[in-house]
């Protein structure tokens, strides 16, 4: 399988999770794109693109590039018009609600490290599980999704954790999968990609 991985650590690409993230795609064909404003995603011949975490670091799901444009309006625009699949992680889980008119909410403090996750009905069907512990590292939280477009597949007590679209091949997680825990990231490539 050939990945793009659109990677959203704007200033340190040296982070435990992309470090993480790297290691978690050994065996596959990666390139990797570092996100900027203006990026002509190299998409062509790929089967799967991965919109990576960020922020924290860097641009953060509300900045702004220039007056009246976000820092990550190309890649909410990409997400709408490109026919490839897409998965989303943490930042990417963002961009992709955005991008679907989903509020994103700033949260007093970091939720980091591994957590509970409760799967939906859909999410049952879908990981073959009820109860995930999943590794976290975010301060933003997406409290509700179009229901036309998304079904939702997890939550958790701080907001909505995985959402798979209904007619498009695009799923999103806001925890980190990368990082461990009940699904892999190798677990729902292979799943939901493969």
């Amino acid at each position: 399988m050939r990945i793009l991985v659109v990677n959203n650590y704007q200033y340190n690409n040296e982070t435990a999770t992309f470090e993480a993230l790297k290691s978690s795609l050994a065996g596959y064909q990666v390139e990797y794109q570092r996100y900027k404003p203006g990026l002509q995603f190299a998409e062509a011949g790929k089967d799967l693109i991965i919109l990576s975490g960020g922020g924290g670091e860097g641009s953060e799901i509300h900045d702004e590039y220039s007056k009246d444009r976000l820092w990550y309006a190309d890649q909410i625009n990409y997400v709408l018009t490109t026919k490839k699949p897409i998965l989303g992680i943490c930042m990417g889980f963002e961009v992709i609600a955005r991008a679907y008119g989903s509020k994103v909410v700033q949260m007093k403090e970091y939720v980091t490290g591994p957590k509970a996750v409760s799967t939906t009905q859909k999410g049952q069907e879908i990981f073959n599980k009820k109860d995930l512990r999943q590794y976290q590292n975010h301060i933003w939280r997406v409290p509700a999704v179009s229901s036309e477009h998304f079904d939702v597949l997890a939550e958790s007590k701080t907001g909505i954790e995985a959402i798979k679209h209904k007619t498009r091949p695009i799923l999103a997680t806001q925890f980190h999968p990368e990082r461990g825990g009940s699904l892999s990231l190798d677990n729902i490539i292979q799943a939901h990609f493969a």
